[in-house]
């Protein structure tokens, strides 16, 4: 399972924008967002993990569900982001254990062993990463109102019917 190593979910959800602009290379993103050029590839990693670009040698490219949402409105893209971060395995993975955990609560150091099994990463790669998780999280509990993000836990708030 790859993890995340980009922070920013709102530049994540803007690569496809500027894929589209022409805005291609790790060095052209770079450029655009003013970071380096080692962060432009974890940006692009991200967008591209989450179906919405795709590699082509040294450069990327819009996939199909990147080309549809390039070209919706605001909300359309706000929707399609939301689903395609929702079927991310790592995403998918903590929200199936926070469904059937008890008090529907996981702290991090759950969080850090969920990241860690199956992730070709070890020592203090997987806190870092764990980092970026709880931001896309955070982003989703923001967005949806169905999780709550702090330092230290993520709680899904269940209404009852």
């Amino acid at each position: 399972m790859k993890l995340p190593q980009a922070d920013d979910v709102a530049k994540i959800a803007d690569i496809p924008l500027a894929v589209k602009d022409g805005v291609d290379t790790p060095l052209a993103l770079s450029t655009r967002y003013l970071f380096g050029r080692r962060q432009a590839l974890y940006y692009l990693q991200a967008t591209e993990s989450l179906g919405l670009i795709a590699r082509r040698g040294n450069r990327y490219s819009l996939s199909r569900t990147g080309r549809n949402y390039t070209n919706l409105t605001p909300v359309g893209r706000k929707e399609v982001f939301l689903r395609s971060m929702l079927l991310s395995p790592v995403v998918t993975r903590i929200l199936a254990e926070l469904l059937i955990s008890p008090r529907h609560r996981l702290t991090r150091q759950r969080v850090i062993a969920i990241a860690s099994t199956g992730a070709r990463i070890s020592g203090t790669t997987i806190p870092r990463r764990v980092r970026s998780i709880f931001n896309w999280l955070s982003w989703l509990g923001d967005e949806t109102g169905a999780l709550k993000v702090s330092k230290y836990h993520v709680l899904m708030t269940l209404r009852s019917r």
